[in-house]
């Protein structure tokens, strides 16, 4: 990774810059006005603010700007008898700007997430991840799950 990249974690004057990487994120087919972006800003903060200390949010930033994001959300699965705090990390939304790829921001952001969940304890961290990402996750440790399943409806 670049020196000029610095990976940290997200503060609330980040929101517009998220919401603009989420906008990115999301590859829509049509333009968002002004006023459906500050108005998801604005649910994004609210959101992020509601969530606590079950989000961590890391960026990566580039002479200023906002190049890159990924999110990992951390929620309390069942008790067990032996374990009744069973924390579970998953990792969304990573994403950096196609004029950023190829740098080593992606992995950064995985790894600083990665960091953080260990720093915190967390057992279990998952992460749906595309064909093209698949790689990145497995050097950073991420295997298979031979029993995960999943279940879309829509």
């Amino acid at each position: 990774m670049e020196d000029n990249v610095i990976v940290r974690s997200a503060q609330p004057e980040d929101v517009p810059g998220l919401a603009a990487l989420k906008e990115a994120w999301a590859q829509l087919s049509h333009p968002v006005s002004e006023s459906e972006r500050r108005e998801f800003a604005e649910d994004l903060a609210a959101w992020m603010r509601s969530q606590g200390q079950a989000l961590l949010c890391h960026v990566a930033e580039a002479d200023g700007q906002l190049v890159g994001m990924a999110w990992l959300v951390l929620f309390e699965r069942v008790p067990d008898i032996h374990d009744r705090t069973r924390l579970t990390g998953d990792i969304q939304s990573v994403y950096v700007l196609p004029q950023h790829r190829q740098r080593g921001i992606g992995r950064a952001l995985v790894r600083s997430l990665i960091d953080a969940a260990d720093e915190r304890g967390v057992p279990r961290v998952t992460v749906s991840a595309n064909a093209a990402a698949a790689a990145m996750y497995s050097a950073e440790g991420f295997g298979t799950a031979r029993y995960l399943l999943e279940r879309s409806h829509r």
